[in-house]
């Protein structure tokens, strides 16, 4: 009984810490095999990305535990992104809604050192996040110009 106490303990307090650390940081993807050269693009927990030139960068786990800004490194070039909006929102105490856009897909030409952001509006309420997920766009900005640097690029999803 004691052995079986201390072991549910030990489990649960390495799960605390696994949490509290995936929360307290910025979650960070590295995409192919970036040698020196290379930028990053930062994006917020509401925005999911399908794919960078691709590949995929997000597994479910990291969807569930991490909260917070995440940032995808790769090596400087044109690339191509496809992300959606993706949140939970609260109904009331025991209801949630999973608020989801299709995928839209950007196209973006970045240099080395540089860093990016998908820049959304964030919604404040339910009813935007679903005026936003049926109307879903978003722009990638270089973030010391603060000028967009994206271009959609049309044509069908992978997702």
């Amino acid at each position: 009984m004691k052995c079986r106490f201390l072991f549910i303990w030990v489990v649960l307090f390495c799960t605390s810490l696994f949490m509290v650390q995936g929360c307290a940081q910025k979650k960070t993807y590295t995409v192919g095999k970036p040698e020196g050269e290379t930028a990053r693009l930062i994006f917020p927990n509401y925005i999911e990305i399908g794919s960078f030139d691709g590949e995929s960068v997000e597994n479910l786990f990291t969807r569930i535990i991490y909260e917070g800004k995440k940032e995808v490194v790769f090596t400087a070039g044109t690339h191509t992104v496809e992300l959606r909006y993706k949140d939970i929102w609260d109904i009331d105490d025991d209801d949630h809604e999973n608020v989801v856009s299709p995928y839209i897909r950007l196209q973006f030409d970045s240099r080395a050192g540089s860093a990016y952001e998908i820049s959304v509006d964030a919604p404040n309420t339910r009813l935007r996040a679903h005026e936003l997920a049926s109307h879903f766009s978003a722009t990638i900005i270089d973030t010391k110009t603060r000028k967009e640097v994206s271009r959609r690029n049309e044509g069908p999803t992978a997702n």
